[in-house]
């Protein structure tokens, strides 16, 4: 019984995070920052992989988990961006293009009664390489090297464009939702 509740609380510690990262990264504890991460990546995976195996998937967990995931992630992009390792722009259009997402997505559901919401390829596409960008960012950030600032910038130019990429196709999924009867 009580290891049916561990996939939630993996989730519920990796949510916890978030301030801790936020914090480390304002005191410029790079490295420390950079292993908070991954081991918040390394929960994302072991909760997702034991809510499988137990059956312990529920509404809480499948609300709260990509809700982590995504505090984490707009809190890095809020952070990174503070502190100009990432450049302010890609900070607006991550954070703007979230914003449209839950906006469309709350203006469906209370005019046209939509329900389910289903992340698209491209979102997943951009959200994979907004990680890859924000590790590789903190890896340059914890080890100064000129083979990771490269990688960053290839991953900026990657997310940029994902990012965009699926904004506008949300934008367009949106509105041919509201255009169904």
């Amino acid at each position: 019984m009580l290891l049916r509740l561990l996939p939630n609380a993996l989730t519920i510690l990796r949510l916890g995070s978030s301030p801790i990262v936020a914090w480390l990264l304002l005191e410029s504890r790079f490295r420390e920052a950079l292993a908070l991460v991954l081991f918040a990546g390394l929960t994302d995976w072991f909760d997702g992989y034991l809510a499988r195996k137990l059956g312990a998937g529920g509404n809480f967990g499948a609300v709260l988990d990509p809700l982590a995931d995504k505090i984490l992630l707009i809190t890095l992009f809020v952070v990174l961006g503070v502190l100009h390792l990432i450049p302010f722009w890609l900070l607006t259009l991550a954070v703007g293009r979230d914003l449209v997402i839950v906006a469309g997505a709350l203006l469906l559901r209370l005019f046209r009664n939509r329900q389910r919401f289903v992340p698209s390829q491209l979102g997943k596409i951009s959200t994979f390489f907004q990680i890859v960008f924000v590790l590789l960012v903190l890896v340059a950030a914890s080890f100064p090297n000129p083979p990771f600032w490269w990688l960053r910038n290839i991953a900026l130019v990657l997310t940029s464009a994902f990012t965009a990429w699926s904004g506008l196709d949300y934008v367009r999924q949106g509105i041919q939702m509201a255009r169904r009867d």
